[in-house]
């Protein structure tokens, strides 16, 4: 009879969130500005009291042990914790200590975010990422954060998805600030890149047995015809999402299009491992009347599986699990290991999140038998949540949140993912015509 397929032991089997998304109750950053403007969130949402982790989150924290995790990724909110410039909150600092003092005692090691999209209003107008003294003044509450924490923690993401932060607030303007300059979008991405460096390397200072990351967001870019102009665009797209901030990591220089070739100090060698976030591929081609975007257009073939809708009509993305093989690949070229910091699908009613998740598994499985250190999962997320510019419109929860009264129900992928990350292993059989 054939063997389960194994994980190797130690495997992190983990969920993830972030604290804008389930804290609820916090007007101090630039996203709970942004949602008080008319027309930025889907349907006029805001994150409101979100999931009520900021009063308590026992009740999801104790789910997420009853589903077999043994890991759990979250972020800490800047704003709470400096409310003001350089003055830091006590009580702030006491709330995480006793979040990581939950994960802990329910057997979840933590994984902790230090900027997870949000940061102190203060912070915004004094021009953000832009500013002179950015980097200074984020290293100093990574400072001031780690050594308090760092106890009860030992992964640390720096940055989350520099490049999605910077895109979309700087280039496409749907997020805060909600500017269209490409040139303050690669810029702000170099600042990203210098405020990691800068962070890992307080952060190692503090204690060197911390281990420290950068989660990537990878987003699969293929032609969508062997023509040349589609090749040539798909890879355009490629290098700017994927490909140049891998290479920043890897050469400690800035990689074009972000730069030619500037040196970072701290920046080669500051991860002990690198995060990728994978949810997703496009379709690219060549389209005349798309200037803004390069001349291409992406999108999901006719035919292809799709997820949910986002606020424009589009789906949010073609499910395609087997293409997280070629994400840890890709991610691969830095040299270090890994951890799948999100990986996901939104999915109300759960008809396709089981499938695409053993699928999703199945490949990343294949990927370490062949050779590669992946150490661990977080799936995206442990329950439905505020999803940023699409509000509480793309459930993305292993459980299921009713608003209304509160109450959470552990959906069906949520139970096939306890069954795995209880095993340490997926079945020999069930799933592989999924992949």
């Amino acid at each position: 009879m054939p063997e389960p397929r194994r994980f190797p032991p130690g495997f992190l089997w983990g969920t993830a969130t972030a604290a804008h998304q389930v804290e609820g109750g916090n007007q101090q950053n630039q996203w709970a500005q942004w949602e008080r403007q008319p027309g930025r969130i889907r349907a006029g949402d805001t994150a409101g009291d979100a999931c009520g982790w900021w009063r308590s989150a026992s009740r999801d924290l104790a789910l997420a042990a009853e589903l077999g995790t043994n890991a759990h990724r979250l972020s800490v909110e800047w704003s709470r914790i400096e409310p003001a410039d350089g003055r830091f909150d006590a009580a702030a600092i006491g709330r995480y200590r006793e979040l990581l003092g939950e994960l802990r005692g329910l057997g979840l090691r933590p994984m902790v975010t230090l900027h997870h999209f949000t940061h102190p209003l203060w912070f915004e107008a004094r021009g953000a990422w832009a500013a002179a003294d950015a980097v200074e003044r984020f290293t100093r509450f990574v400072n001031y954060t780690v050594a308090a924490l760092c106890d009860l923690c030992d992964l640390w993401v720096t940055i989350n998805e520099p490049t999605i932060f910077a895109l979309q607030g700087y280039l496409l303007g749907v997020w805060p600030p909600g500017r269209r300059a490409p040139a303050e979008a690669v810029a702000t991405i170099a600042a990203l890149l210098r405020a990691h460096a800068a962070a890992a390397d307080a952060i190692h200072r503090i204690d060197g047995n911390l281990q420290v990351g950068l989660a990537h967001h990878i987003r699969l870019m293929d032609p969508a015809s062997r023509r040349p102009l589609d090749r040539l665009l798909a890879a355009l797209h490629d290098r700017v999402l994927n490909l140049a901030l891998l290479d920043a990591l890897r050469t400690g220089h800035l990689a074009l299009p972000y730069g030619v070739g500037q040196r970072i100090t701290g920046l080669r060698g500051s991860c002990d491992f690198v995060g990728v976030n994978y949810y997703t591929r496009d379709h690219v081609a060549f389209d005349s009347r798309a200037p803004r975007a390069f001349f291409a257009r992406r999108f999901v073939p006719p035919g292809a599986p799709v997820s949910a809708a986002t606020h424009d009509g589009t789906p949010y993305g073609e499910v395609y699990p087997q293409g997280v093989a070629r994400a840890i690949a890709m991610a691969a070229r830095v040299g270090l290991p890994l951890y799948l910091t999100e990986l996901g699908m939104p999915d109300a009613d759960d008809v396709q999140r089981p499938a695409m998740l053993l699928a999703t598994l199945g490949a990343v499985h294949r990927m370490i038998a062949a050779g590669h250190d992946v150490r661990g999962v977080f799936w995206w997320t442990l329950v439905d949540n505020f999803e940023w510019a699409e509000g509480w419109q793309l459930p993305f929860g292993l459980i299921a949140l009713d608003r209304a009264s509160g109450a959470r129900r552990v959906r069906r992928s949520g139970a096939l993912y306890a069954a795995v990350a209880r095993a340490n292993a997926l079945p020999a059989t069930g799933e592989r015509g999924a992949e």
